[in-house]
């Protein structure tokens, strides 16, 4: 069947980061991607910047969505690797730290685990950014910096995982950010 009963005889070692530095790094991230990004923008397409009350909702609206679909996206590919499928993922609520989270149960290949962790990166963040370029819409500009920001605490935890081998087993912590790490003794 696998799951963790596979690794009980493995060596076991946490690797966590700082929930509250990894919402820090965001806010710090936020303005320097503003003017790498909207500078550029702003040349090519020159754009208007009227805010209405309507646009106002629509994107608190469309973040909520955002936030929403950052742990499905996260929880969609890990069922996908994961060898119970979508029976192992877990969606839940940090109240101390307002922060949504993905959990998955079982260990996941590393390239599998980096592959779920970044993707609400690349499909909330990079795409809109890319596509505002390619369109002017200066709401997906926004849109996409918001939530590119919004997976630093995803970025953290690769980065502390970033020299593991390709192939190494990690499993989501069950109630911290970041994961365990299995090695075959």
């Amino acid at each position: 069947m696998g799951g963790i009963d596979e690794y009980k005889d493995c060596a076991k070692e946490k690797k966590t980061i700082d929930i509250l530095a990894a919402n820090k790094l965001a806010l710090q991230i936020l303005g320097p991607e503003f003017v790498l990004l909207g500078v550029p923008f702003y040349l090519i397409w020159k754009p208007s910047f009227a805010i209405t009350w309507q646009g106002s909702v629509l994107f608190f609206l469309l973040f909520v969505v955002g936030i929403v679909l950052h742990e499905l996206i996260h929880g969609f590919v890990f069922g996908l690797y994961a060898k119970t499928g979508f029976k192992s993922i877990r969606f839940g609520f940090m109240k101390e730290y307002l922060t949504p989270y993905c959990h998955c149960t079982e260990p996941l290949k590393l390239r599998h685990y980096f592959a779920g962790a970044l993707m609400p990166a690349l499909l909330l963040g990079l795409v809109p950014i890319a596509v505002s370029f390619f369109t002017g819409s200066l709401f997906l500009l926004i849109y996409g910096i918001i939530f590119f920001s919004a997976a630093a605490g995803d970025f953290m935890v690769v980065w502390v995982l970033r020299e593991e081998h390709p192939e190494t087993r990690v499993q989501d912590h069950d109630s911290e950010a970041g994961c365990w790490v299995y090695r075959k003794e």
